[in-house]
Protein backbone atom coordinates (compact mmCIF):
# COMPACT_ATOMS: atom_id res chain seq x y z
CA UNK A 1 0.00 0.00 0.00
CA UNK A 2 1.49 3.41 -0.88
CA UNK A 3 2.33 5.94 1.77
CA UNK A 4 0.06 8.90 2.42
CA UNK A 5 0.94 12.46 3.25
CA UNK A 6 -1.10 15.50 4.23
CA UNK A 7 -0.20 18.98 5.35
CA UNK A 8 -1.74 22.21 6.60
CA UNK A 9 -0.39 25.66 7.33
CA UNK A 10 -1.56 28.82 9.05
CA UNK A 11 -0.10 32.13 10.09
CA UNK A 12 -1.16 34.97 12.35
CA UNK A 13 0.34 38.42 12.72
CA UNK A 14 -0.59 40.80 15.52
CA UNK A 15 0.52 44.33 14.87
CA UNK A 16 -0.52 47.80 13.90
CA UNK A 17 1.42 47.78 10.66
CA UNK A 18 2.81 45.69 7.86
CA UNK A 19 0.99 42.36 8.16
CA UNK A 20 -0.33 39.81 5.72
CA UNK A 21 -3.85 40.34 4.45
CA UNK A 22 -5.10 37.20 6.21
CA UNK A 23 -3.55 38.06 9.57
CA UNK A 24 -5.05 39.29 12.82
CA UNK A 25 -3.69 42.59 14.10
CA UNK A 26 -3.28 43.82 17.64
CA UNK A 27 -0.74 45.64 19.81
CA UNK A 28 2.28 47.70 18.80
CA UNK A 29 5.02 46.55 16.46
CA UNK A 30 8.37 48.06 15.68
CA UNK A 31 10.80 46.55 13.23
CA UNK A 32 11.70 42.88 13.70
CA UNK A 33 14.94 42.34 15.59
CA UNK A 34 18.08 42.12 13.50
CA UNK A 35 19.52 38.61 13.66
CA UNK A 36 22.87 37.37 12.43
CA UNK A 37 22.13 33.85 13.68
CA UNK A 38 23.65 31.57 11.07
CA UNK A 39 24.39 28.17 12.58
CA UNK A 40 27.07 26.15 10.88
CA UNK A 41 25.54 23.81 8.32
CA UNK A 42 28.15 21.27 7.33
CA UNK A 43 28.65 20.39 3.69
CA UNK A 44 26.70 17.54 2.17
CA UNK A 45 23.20 16.39 2.95
CA UNK A 46 21.52 16.97 6.30
CA UNK A 47 22.23 13.98 8.54
CA UNK A 48 19.30 11.57 9.09
CA UNK A 49 17.06 13.34 6.55
CA UNK A 50 15.89 9.96 5.27
CA UNK A 51 15.39 8.41 8.71
CA UNK A 52 11.99 6.93 9.55
CA UNK A 53 10.76 8.42 12.86
CA UNK A 54 10.55 6.20 15.92
CA UNK A 55 10.32 6.93 19.61
CA UNK A 56 14.07 6.34 19.90
CA UNK A 57 15.23 9.00 17.45
CA UNK A 58 12.95 12.02 17.81
CA UNK A 59 15.97 14.24 18.51
CA UNK A 60 17.67 13.16 15.30
CA UNK A 61 14.46 13.67 13.30
CA UNK A 62 13.97 17.14 14.77
CA UNK A 63 17.56 18.14 14.00
CA UNK A 64 17.32 16.82 10.43
CA UNK A 65 14.07 18.69 9.82
CA UNK A 66 15.49 21.97 11.13
CA UNK A 67 18.64 21.47 9.05
CA UNK A 68 16.55 21.10 5.89
CA UNK A 69 14.38 24.11 6.78
CA UNK A 70 17.40 26.31 7.43
CA UNK A 71 19.12 25.17 4.25
CA UNK A 72 16.01 26.27 2.34
CA UNK A 73 16.00 29.66 4.09
CA UNK A 74 19.69 30.27 3.52
CA UNK A 75 19.34 29.28 -0.13
CA UNK A 76 16.70 32.00 -0.49
CA UNK A 77 18.73 34.67 1.30
CA UNK A 78 16.97 34.46 4.68
CA UNK A 79 18.59 34.02 8.09
CA UNK A 80 18.44 30.61 9.74
CA UNK A 81 15.79 30.03 12.38
CA UNK A 82 16.87 29.36 15.94
CA UNK A 83 15.24 26.71 18.16
CA UNK A 84 13.11 28.15 20.97
CA UNK A 85 12.25 26.14 24.13
CA UNK A 86 8.85 27.76 24.66
CA UNK A 87 7.82 27.15 21.06
CA UNK A 88 9.08 23.58 21.49
CA UNK A 89 6.61 23.01 24.32
CA UNK A 90 3.79 24.36 22.17
CA UNK A 91 4.74 22.38 19.06
CA UNK A 92 5.35 19.06 20.81
CA UNK A 93 2.21 19.42 22.92
CA UNK A 94 0.04 19.98 19.86
CA UNK A 95 1.71 17.14 17.97
CA UNK A 96 0.98 14.69 20.77
CA UNK A 97 -2.56 16.02 21.13
CA UNK A 98 -3.22 15.29 17.45
CA UNK A 99 -1.42 11.95 17.53
CA UNK A 100 -3.36 10.55 20.45
CA UNK A 101 -6.55 12.58 19.95
CA UNK A 102 -6.91 11.26 16.39
CA UNK A 103 -7.27 14.61 14.59
CA UNK A 104 -5.26 16.80 12.21
CA UNK A 105 -6.10 20.46 12.67
CA UNK A 106 -4.52 23.73 13.78
CA UNK A 107 -7.32 24.24 16.29
CA UNK A 108 -7.25 21.92 19.31
CA UNK A 109 -10.28 20.10 20.77
CA UNK A 110 -10.92 22.89 23.27
CA UNK A 111 -10.55 25.60 20.63
CA UNK A 112 -6.86 26.34 21.25
CA UNK A 113 -5.35 28.30 18.38
CA UNK A 114 -1.61 28.24 17.58
CA UNK A 115 -1.22 31.68 19.17
CA UNK A 116 -3.08 30.56 22.30
CA UNK A 117 -0.79 27.53 22.64
CA UNK A 118 2.29 29.71 22.21
CA UNK A 119 0.99 32.11 24.83
CA UNK A 120 0.29 29.27 27.27
CA UNK A 121 3.80 27.90 26.68
CA UNK A 122 5.34 31.28 27.51
CA UNK A 123 6.55 32.30 24.06
CA UNK A 124 4.10 35.22 23.82
CA UNK A 125 4.98 36.27 27.35
CA UNK A 126 3.14 39.58 27.62
CA UNK A 127 0.16 41.39 26.21
CA UNK A 128 2.43 44.38 25.65
CA UNK A 129 4.64 42.83 22.99
CA UNK A 130 3.91 42.44 19.32
CA UNK A 131 4.34 39.15 17.58
CA UNK A 132 3.93 37.27 14.35
CA UNK A 133 3.48 33.51 14.46
CA UNK A 134 2.83 30.71 12.00
CA UNK A 135 2.40 26.97 12.02
CA UNK A 136 2.89 24.14 9.53
CA UNK A 137 1.43 20.67 10.04
CA UNK A 138 2.24 17.49 8.17
CA UNK A 139 1.86 13.79 8.53
CA UNK A 140 2.96 10.90 6.40
CA UNK A 141 3.31 7.16 6.38
CA UNK A 142 6.15 4.91 5.25
CA UNK A 143 8.85 6.84 3.33
CA UNK A 144 6.66 9.96 3.27
CA UNK A 145 7.16 10.36 7.03
CA UNK A 146 10.90 11.15 6.78
CA UNK A 147 12.18 14.69 7.32
CA UNK A 148 13.22 14.90 3.67
CA UNK A 149 9.73 14.00 2.42
CA UNK A 150 7.97 16.27 4.92
CA UNK A 151 10.08 19.35 4.10
CA UNK A 152 9.89 18.64 0.38
CA UNK A 153 6.09 18.55 0.66
CA UNK A 154 6.00 21.79 2.63
CA UNK A 155 8.24 23.55 0.12
CA UNK A 156 5.98 22.42 -2.75
CA UNK A 157 2.93 24.01 -1.08
CA UNK A 158 2.57 27.82 -1.33
CA UNK A 159 1.17 28.30 2.19
CA UNK A 160 3.79 26.16 3.91
CA UNK A 161 6.61 27.56 1.80
CA UNK A 162 5.54 31.10 2.74
CA UNK A 163 5.87 30.27 6.44
CA UNK A 164 9.24 28.58 5.96
CA UNK A 165 10.69 31.49 3.98
CA UNK A 166 8.97 34.33 5.86
CA UNK A 167 11.73 36.91 6.45
CA UNK A 168 10.16 38.13 9.67
CA UNK A 169 10.34 34.83 11.54
CA UNK A 170 13.33 34.28 13.82
CA UNK A 171 12.34 31.43 16.17
CA UNK A 172 11.06 27.93 15.52
CA UNK A 173 10.36 24.53 17.03
CA UNK A 174 9.41 21.16 15.60
CA UNK A 175 7.12 18.73 17.39
CA UNK A 176 7.21 15.13 16.17
CA UNK A 177 5.35 11.96 17.10
CA UNK A 178 5.83 8.53 15.47
CA UNK A 179 2.11 7.91 16.05
CA UNK A 180 0.09 9.43 13.18
CA UNK A 181 -3.65 9.69 13.84
CA UNK A 182 -5.18 6.25 13.29
CA UNK A 183 -7.96 7.65 11.12
CA UNK A 184 -5.40 8.75 8.54
CA UNK A 185 -2.61 6.17 8.90
CA UNK A 186 -4.78 3.07 8.39
CA UNK A 187 -2.37 0.92 10.38
CA UNK A 188 0.79 2.02 8.53
CA UNK A 189 3.92 3.27 10.28
CA UNK A 190 4.34 7.00 10.05
CA UNK A 191 4.67 10.30 11.89
CA UNK A 192 3.00 13.62 12.48
CA UNK A 193 4.87 16.94 12.56
CA UNK A 194 4.13 20.43 13.86
CA UNK A 195 6.50 23.29 13.04
CA UNK A 196 5.84 26.53 14.88
CA UNK A 197 7.38 29.84 13.79
CA UNK A 198 7.52 33.15 15.56
CA UNK A 199 9.08 36.52 16.19
CA UNK A 200 8.55 38.69 19.25
CA UNK A 201 8.67 42.39 18.41
CA UNK A 202 9.04 44.90 21.21
CA UNK A 203 7.09 48.12 20.86
CA UNK A 204 9.04 51.31 20.50
CA UNK A 205 8.40 53.82 23.24
CA UNK A 206 7.54 57.27 21.93
CA UNK A 207 9.67 60.08 23.35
Amino acid sequence: MPGVVSAKSTSSARSTSCAKSTSLREGNLGKPPVSCHRPVLHGGACANAGLMPSRFDIGKIRAATLCLINRARLAHGEVALRPNPALQRAAQGHTESMAFGDYFEHIGPAGQTPAARMRAAGYIYSGRVGYEVGENLAMGTLWLATPRAIVRGWMASPGHRANILDPRFRDTAIGISPHPPAEFAHGLRGAIYTQDFGVIIHARIAR
